[in-house]
């Protein structure tokens, strides 16, 4: 397992969809598309790492309200950079928030009034888009070796959060 490589993990998560109110709209902006993007606690599924096969957690610590803003979090579709219509820069700026609970990391981003904007808005809406994912670059692992056919739980750590992904599960 190495900490030194970008790292995305997918998550079933339930994206909705808010449509604007006259006041968005005037400001550009079609809704809100809103969910969860990481979930605390919660063992993931089987994960595979060049033979090493493990499950991983997310403890609260790792993504507290304190980091996040300090991160620079673009919101795209399907990893793609250049599909990017959100962003929430180091908490003060951008069309996303994030909010942190008992159970995860959620997300709001307004979506602009564009092609990217109205791609995300109708994939969302017909459902096509039904999960989240992260994308992220490690600071530690913590590991707790255990018996069974996957040995191994990995605590991650994160050094940044780089990208939240709307995509299909």
């Amino acid at each position: 397992m190495d900490a030194t490589k970008r790292e995305i993990r997918n998550l079933e998560c339930q994206l909705s969809f808010r449509e604007a109110s006259p006041e968005e709209a005037q400001e550009g902006y079609l809704g809100t598309i809103s969910g969860r993007a990481i979930c605390f606690g919660v063992e993931s599924q089987i994960l595979d790492d060049f033979g090493m096969k493990f499950r991983e957690v997310i403890a609260p610590q790792a993504a507290t309200m304190e980091f996040l803003n300090t991160q620079d979090i673009k919101i795209n579709m399907l990893h793609m950079r250049e599909l990017t219509f959100g962003r929430a820069k180091r908490g003060v700026s951008g069309n996303a928030r994030l909010s942190v609970d008992n159970e995860g990391v959620n997300f709001e981003v307004d979506v602009p009034n564009c092609y990217l904007g109205i791609r995300a808005r109708e994939l969302t809406k017909a459902g096509v888009y039904d999960g989240c994912s992260f994308e992220f670059w490690p600071d530690k692992y913590d590991v707790e070796e255990r018996e069974g056919k996957v040995p191994l739980v990995r605590h991650t750590h994160f050094r940044a959060i780089t990208a939240l992904t709307l995509g299909m599960d």
